[in-house]
């Protein structure tokens, strides 16, 4: 079976017989425990970016509830959670939980994805698809992940010997 080498090298059994993880542009791909962490991080960094909204926008969220406007607050949320992922992938390919934990969202050569990518890879997510997905997939894609053609790269384990094909 041929293998592309522009797509990540799939898990196979070394010499050893131990499986070698798949990994793109010489970094392993994130593992998916790592993914969870770092999502995690970036959920609390967004209720805390949109409370931090709310009280610049002086809403009281007790009394909205309560009124006829209460039906405004999820789109008010989502434009946030849009912009907070859509942005931060774009720019710096990472959001602020995946710096910390050392991961990029790349495209298929391993560079940063663009604003179109980002923007479908957003786009996905409240499918909550991802980690299903990707849990059985042999590149750890999630639906979002495929839907954008992006791979998330694990840079604090380091480069693997593996050299990359854009090198």
């Amino acid at each position: 079976m041929a293998t592309r080498p522009d797509l990540p090298t799939a898990p196979s059994a070394g010499a050893s017989g131990v499986t070698d993880e798949p990994s793109l542009g010489g970094y392993r791909l994130a593992r998916l425990r790592t993914r969870f962490d770092a999502n995690l991080l970036d959920l609390c960094v967004l209720l805390l970016v949109m409370m931090l909204a709310s009280l610049a926008f002086s809403l009281d969220h007790a009394s909205l509830l309560e009124s006829e406007y209460a039906i405004y607050i999820i789109p008010y949320y989502l434009y946030y959670a849009i912009i907070y992922f859509a942005v931060f992938w774009w720019i710096w390919g990472a959001t602020p939980g995946k710096l910390i934990f050392g991961l990029r969202v790349v495209d298929q050569a391993g560079g940063p994805i663009g604003l179109e990518r980002a923007l479908v890879r957003t786009v996905q997510i409240p499918l909550c698809l991802g980690f299903i997905w990707a849990s059985f997939d042999e590149h750890r894609q999630g639906v979002h992940d495929k839907m954008a053609g992006t791979y998330v790269i694990d840079r604090r384990r380091g480069r693997t010997t593996e050299t990359s094909p854009t090198e």
